[in-house]
């Protein structure tokens, strides 16, 4: 059974030991090091192989997003799921576009936490409910360019309607079996048109492609929400 070696980041003590007894709960989590603040977490990730950094963002010497860009310039680094009591959207954009794969705040159910740390390792993304609603139109409010050149770009993709559409219903918070549902087609289908998408945008995970689609300006804010 193949073990998920997880480095756990955050300045208060109590919340290093509360995730440490959740990640305890899943025999194929092993919790290798708990650290205080992003520069250690930068220095054990350079020095130990690591698959998920579970990273606090508010902590004293390096922060979270900073620790994150660090972590993420290296060759095979491990997946980053920043966990945060805040969902404010001044620490949201920043870190998805710094490169984490996942977002989650502290109120998060334990069951929820540890597929979260599954999903990131296996390359999809995971976003806790309570800020995905916000994530497109705080990415666009941060990033949207509407210039000549980014337009061009848009017509240079060459995305298809269908590509546009799923990349519509991600960004409402749909997951590839309610995808598949939505339009009628089969999840391998849906993994298809994912590939491609990563693909044309240049990106690894559903994150990245809704940082990279909102920038363009490709993808609507959902209204209803």
């Amino acid at each position: 059974m193949e073990q998920i070696k997880v480095l756990i980041v955050d300045d208060e003590p109590l919340i290093r030991n509360a995730l440490g007894t959740i990640l305890a709960t899943d025999q194929r989590i092993v919790t290798l090091q708990s650290v205080d603040n992003g520069l250690k977490a930068v220095e054990f990730c350079r020095d130990n192989a690591v698959d998920v950094v579970l990273m606090d963002l508010q902590m004293p010497i390096m922060d979270g997003v900073e620790a994150t860009r660090e972590i993420k310039t290296a060759r095979n680094s491990p997946a980053i799921l920043a966990i945060t009591a805040f969902s404010s959207d001044d620490y949201l954009v920043p870190v998805l576009a710094a490169g984490a794969g996942g977002y989650l705040v502290k109120d998060t159910e334990p069951a929820e936490i540890i597929s979260a740390i599954h999903a990131v390792h296996n390359g999809t993304a995971a976003i806790s409910p309570s800020v995905s609603s916000d994530l497109v139109s705080a990415i666009q409010s941060a990033y949207r360019d509407t210039s000549q050149e980014v337009r061009d770009l848009i017509e240079d993709l060459g995305l298809t309607a269908r590509e546009l559409e799923i990349l519509n219903l991600l960004a409402n918070g749909l997951n590839n079996t309610e995808i598949s549902r939505k339009l009628k087609i089969s999840e391998a289908t849906v993994k298809t048109h994912m590939a491609k998408i990563f693909s044309k945008l240049e990106v690894r995970d559903r994150v990245q492609a809704l940082v990279a689609a909102t920038r363009m300006g490709l993808i609507e804010i959902p209204r209803d929400q």
